[in-house]
């Protein structure tokens, strides 16, 4: 047969890190039934911010907004993967454990102050643009 290439340091921690989510999404599984699982997925997947995309394609123009589009989507996804490493070093299973576990109690009455009032001025900026 033929010999195969060793694998790269990085497709090696790649690994690790997949077996690391692997493991932790079915060892600290929530309480909730598939159907709310699958209802939360989908939402997180679709997000408010979809309301949005057409208009900011239209201000940036096409191409812009494609790869604006693209690099907020490396971000994100780059975003994800430090907070799920966060939670396994600080052994904390939620947002809210991992900001108190960092920055004290302040932060997490800061967090807890923005995520209140975020739908609000959501709901703000998207209404004042059809009532104006």
């Amino acid at each position: 047969g033929s010999a195969q290439e060793p694998k790269s340091e990085g497709w090696i921690q790649f690994q690790e890190f997949k077996s690391e989510v692997v493991y932790f999404l079915l060892t600290k599984g929530g309480n909730s039934d598939l159907p709310s699982a699958g209802f939360n997925v989908v939402n997180s997947i679709i997000g408010s911010g979809i309301i949005g995309l057409p208009y900011s394609m239209k201000e940036a123009g096409f191409p812009l907004g494609v790869l604006l589009l693209v690099v907020v989507a490396y971000i994100t996804d780059y975003s994800i993967i430090l907070l799920i490493k966060g939670g396994n070093l600080s052994g904390t299973n939620s947002y809210q454990e991992l900001v108190n576990k960092s920055y004290g109690f302040i932060g997490y009455l800061i967090l807890s102050t923005l995520q209140f009032f975020y739908p609000f001025i959501v709901f703000y900026s998207t209404v004042k643009h059809l009532v104006s």
